[in-house]
């Protein structure tokens, strides 16, 4: 199962990041990989709490990450930061039901 998340750089490193697609599911870390790594974790979290209550994985739509993308960039050009994020995939492994 695939996920995209969305990686913001902060003002002092490191970096925030969540999935636009599980609200709520936002992580951080240092550097790129110990964020991706750390957002792997809190969805796999959200994903097994959501299953346990038989609640099914939300779809993943092309609307719905360019409306997160769109929200995140409007948000940093207020904050007055670069208008710089990244997108990538990630994949979670294991049993959950969809």
């Amino acid at each position: 199962m695939k996920f995209t998340v969305i990686l913001e750089p902060e003002e002092g490193g490191g970096y925030s990041v969540h999935c636009p697609v599980l609200p709520g599911c936002v992580s951080q870390g240092d550097n790129r990989q110990e964020a991706l790594t750390n957002i792997v974790e809190a969805i796999e979290g959200i994903l097994s709490v959501r299953e346990k209550h038989g609640m099914p994985v939300p779809d993943e739509t092309p609307e719905l990450v360019a409306n997160e993308i769109r929200e995140c960039l409007e948000a940093r050009k207020e904050e007055g930061l670069p208008l710089t994020i990244e997108t990538e995939e990630v994949e979670i492994a294991g049993k959950v039901a969809v």
